[in-house]
């Protein structure tokens, strides 16, 4: 059996049932994105942040390596046994992490975590948006899986 990994359209059409499971892996993928944009976010807060920020580095950097340890177990999670719930919730937090963005970039206020320079927080919001996308795939292939009654 060929247990390979193929990439699909997360807007393409559900015709199969190992087409749905690769889509609703494709919510996993993204999960290890936020996990990867995490780890960004606190080697630049640790190493890149000014002066300003200097008194709270290590909380800030531990919070982030905290969440990206989070994403990395949801992502294992969907990964092993595709669900309905986990993409839910990425898309939600995927959501939530780009109007946030959009209401700093409106007000001029600073961009997601305090220390992060510009450019990482434009880097973490592009990879928010792919994580959207893979997570709004992962919940067509799952709720492909849960309507047909397929395993993964």
């Amino acid at each position: 059996m060929n247990r390979r990994f193929s990439f699909p359209n997360p807007f393409g059409p559900v015709d199969s049932g190992s087409t749905a499971v690769d889509m609703a892996r494709l919510s996993a993928l993204g999960f290890g994105l936020w996990a990867a944009t995490g780890l960004m976010q606190a080697g630049l807060v640790w190493y890149a942040s000014d002066a300003a920020y200097a008194e709270f580095r290590g909380a800030t950097t531990g919070f982030a390596i905290f969440f990206a340890l989070i994403a990395a177990g949801l992502g294992w999670a969907q990964w092993r046994r595709p669900n309905r719930i986990l993409p839910v919730f990425g898309l939600a937090w995927a959501l939530y992490e780009l109007s946030s963005t959009g209401v700093s970039l409106m007000f001029g206020a600073p961009l997601g975590v305090a220390g992060v320079p510009a450019w990482g927080g434009m880097i973490a919001a592009t990879a928010m948006l792919a994580c959207a996308i893979l997570h709004v795939g992962g919940l067509r292939g799952s709720a492909a899986l849960a309507r047909d009654g397929l395993k993964a």
